[in-house]
């Protein structure tokens, strides 16, 4: 009897794909995911150096955004693994273990809660061409995001603004209800332009707002910092969180009114003519050690102050000999942040004799 061999050689040209993935995964799935899962496993499998999503982007003739939303979505299904170290994505792939049939649930899939992952975003967000702006606009969801918002606006969309526009649910991964509301949001506070839009696109992306809900309460917490940026000569701005924490000092730490703290804006801007918090701070830190708790309280420390001109003696006990202590114009006093800083640390303890 003749032996028989095996020629191996043939095998390099194959891979081994699971019937887990054959069977439960690939069948529900989009076909341009199972295009990715088995484009980056065939990769992974063979340790192809230099791997990327934009090369993977450019071989399967795909957005490079659409390539992360693949992974993604294997992520969710457990099919693979990811893991975001900076601006590096590792990939790996566990041993599957087979389903159970559908419609039956294991007890341990039942307490399992499915895999939560963050936003993944490419480096760059991707220049969407004419061209393609065109064909993703035969997508019933984009082109309900282009209706809604030429509705709002009340005009129709231009090309470029259609291409910012599709990168809030492309690349941001915004929802196309938390866009309507965005766009609402920006119009009904005066904020018309795509590139502002944009900025907010990508905070709420930042801080994973995707529903309506998670969008109002997160809106509602910076109305109350809209009138402070307008008397700060600011239409509308979205605070940083160095802002949302000096406001929150002065409401809650200083408990000071806000009428107090938009007139401290209004004489920042007065004198400054931009929106310096720092300034604000070195009016509204000397008035909540002071005790000042209306306007009437300001103009009497105003008057004081005034009057202490004369005598050589500011309001307080402070010396009126050091230029620029405060700041007057237009008969309105103002003070300077770095004096008050330095009158603000503990004076040394003497020491006994």
């Amino acid at each position: 009897m003749p032996a028989l061999f095996f020629n191996q050689d043939q095998f390099n040209f194959h891979i081994p794909v699971s019937d887990q993935f054959i069977l439960h995964d690939m069948p529900e799935a989009n076909g341009n995911y199972v295009k990715v899962y088995l484009y980056v496993y065939r990769s992974f499998y063979r340790g192809v150096p230099d791997f990327s999503t934009a090369k993977a982007a450019e071989k399967l003739n795909m957005l490079e955004s659409d390539v992360i939303q693949a992974l993604t979505y294997w992520h969710k299904q457990g099919a693979l693994s990811l893991h975001q170290d900076g601006e590096q994505l590792w990939i790996s792939f566990a041993p599957q273990t087979p389903q159970p049939p559908k419609g039956t649930r294991s007890s341990a899939e039942e307490k399992t809660p499915a895999p939560q992952t963050k936003v993944i975003r490419v480096e760059r967000k991707p220049a969407y061409s004419p061209e393609e702006i065109e064909l993703y606009s035969q997508n019933p969801t984009t082109r309900r995001l282009f209706q809604n918002a030429e509705a709002l606006l009340g005009q129709p969309l231009g090309p470029s603004d259609m291409m910012i526009l599709f990168g809030f649910y492309d690349y941001y991964r915004l929802p196309v209800d938390v866009i309507h509301y965005l766009i609402k949001t920006c119009v009904e506070s005066g904020n018309r332009s795509f590139r502002y839009m944009e900025k907010v696109a990508e905070d709420w992306s930042d801080h994973q707002i995707d529903t309506i809900e998670a969008a109002q309460q997160y809106t509602a917490r910076f109305k109350v910092y809209l009138p402070i940026f307008k008397a700060l000569g600011v239409a509308y701005h979205t605070p940083s969180d160095v802002e949302t924490e000096a406001v929150d000092r002065w409401l809650y730490q200083y408990n000071l009114s806000m009428d107090l703290i938009l007139e401290a804006a209004r004489r920042t801007f007065q004198k400054t003519g931009k929106p310096s918090f720092k300034y604000m701070e070195g009016i509204l830190y000397p008035w909540y050690q002071q005790n000042v708790h209306t306007l009437d309280d300001v103009a009497a420390l105003d008057d004081a102050y005034m009057k202490s001109r004369n005598t050589g003696t500011m309001a307080g006990g402070m010396s009126s000999g050091r230029k620029g202590s405060y700041f007057v114009a237009s008969k309105m006093p103002y003070y300077d942040y770095a004096t008050y800083e330095r009158l603000a640390r503990p004076a040394p303890e003497e020491e006994d004799d």
